[in-house]
């Protein structure tokens, strides 16, 4: 492992200047044209790196890359990772990167930027120094918003670049040295309650407030969380226009985590059934449906996984690894889905994700990529 390690040392730094580029694409999984123009960057890149690139076309979500080598050979392992982030432009100033001592602050730092520069700058190593199994990354653009926007095509894409493939390794974030191996899955609907608008002075006992109605149902679907277990998360509230109407129509959104599959529809009549309650009398409500993820469930497949890259973090002194078991939703759900072994959180560590403050440890980008590179030539 000596010529890779070294290669990934001499040459982090130019993946570390990478990772600032891509970063500075600012944009979430609806913005398509800026998606677009990030696969333009990363496409050159990887070309002029010595890597075949293959890009699909989607007709609402940035298009998808998958950047490979050896292609033909026998296949090893296929790692992921996501362009898309939640932060709107601007959410990180000016210049949306910068960088203090360890720590590079960006949209998208370790979520999940980062784990696309390691998994390049592993692949590239591995490429220099002679690695003759076929591997390949796949950037999707729509992760952060259960990939409602790639719909069937996206599955399709994940079946066909995954088969046959030893395992999918997902370069998503991780807080210190963690390996995910297993995840919620993601229910999310959208309910609208209609009730009666009219004047809130003249005529406030003829009219139904949606509002107050739809405050009714939160309570409730909250109150079904269990510790554990299922959760029901509401919000992106909207109701009323101004203050001296009552308000006619209220929606809000529902985001459910489940632990198993068999939970999913357990969830859904909670759902259907408490938005059919009228509690105050005079109002209907609508639900809608958003995203549906599936969960990654903890294996026999993720055990043996973990422990194999236990084992190797160990015997290059890489540190020892965490298991991790997250409440959030991964594409890693499908992979292990379509029968490949599957693992997730193999990327960058840091914090604050999801927020402003969102930071990557620039030396964890070394270590992920020695870890994962060990792991392609030894497993």
């Amino acid at each position: 492992m000596k010529p890779i390690f070294e290669y990934i040392e001499t040459n982090l730094q130019k993946y570390v200047d990478f990772l600032r580029d891509i970063c500075s694409f600012e944009a979430t999984a609806y913005d398509k044209a800026e998606l677009d123009r990030m696969a333009d960057f990363m496409e050159d890149f990887a070309l002029r790196e010595g890597f075949a690139v293959r890009r699909e076309a989607f007709e609402k979500c940035g298009d998808f890359l998958t950047v490979e080598m050896n292609a033909g050979a026998e296949k090893g392992h296929v790692f992921m990772a996501h362009t898309d982030t939640v932060h709107k432009k601007g959410v990180f100033g000016a210049v949306p990167v910068r960088i203090e001592g360890d720590r590079m602050i960006g949209p998208g730092t370790i979520d999940c930027k980062g784990g696309i520069a390691i998994a390049m700058l592993c692949m590239k190593a591995l490429m220099e120094c002679g690695y003759n199994r076929h591997l390949k990354l796949l950037l999707t653009s729509d992760e952060e918003i259960s990939n409602v926007l790639g719909g069937a095509q996206e599955q399709e894409y994940f079946r066909r670049e995954t088969e046959g493939f030893k395992s999918a390794l997902n370069c998503e974030t991780t807080e210190r040295n963690e390996v995910v191996v297993s995840r919620k899955g993601i229910l999310r609907r959208r309910i609208t309650v209609r009730g009666k608008g009219g004047h809130s002075g003249i005529a406030y006992f003829d009219c139904v407030s949606a509002v107050r109605e739809a405050a009714y149902k939160i309570i409730e679907l909250e109150k079904s969380s269990v510790r554990g277990g299922t959760t029901y998360n509401c919000g992106v509230i909207n109701g009323g226009s101004v203050p001296n109407i009552i308000p006619e129509t209220c929606t809000f959104t529902v985001d459910v985590r489940v632990v198993r599959a068999e939970d999913m529809q357990a969830a859904s009549d909670t759902i259907e059934r408490i938005a059919a309650t009228d509690h105050i009398g005079g109002t209907t409500a609508v639900v809608e449906p958003i995203s549906t993820r599936p969960p990654m469930n903890r294996d026999e497949d993720t055990n043996r996984l973990f422990d194999a890259m236990q084992t190797i973090s160990r015997k290059y002194s890489l540190g020892e690894l965490e298991v991790s078991e997250s409440g959030g939703g991964s594409d890693s759900a499908y992979t292990q889905a379509y029968g490949v072994p599957s693992l997730c959180g193999l990327g960058g560590s840091g914090e604050f994700c999801h927020t402003n403050r969102e930071y990557i440890r620039i030396s964890s980008i070394e270590q992920r990529a020695k870890l994962l590179s060990a792991f392609c030539k030894e497993y």
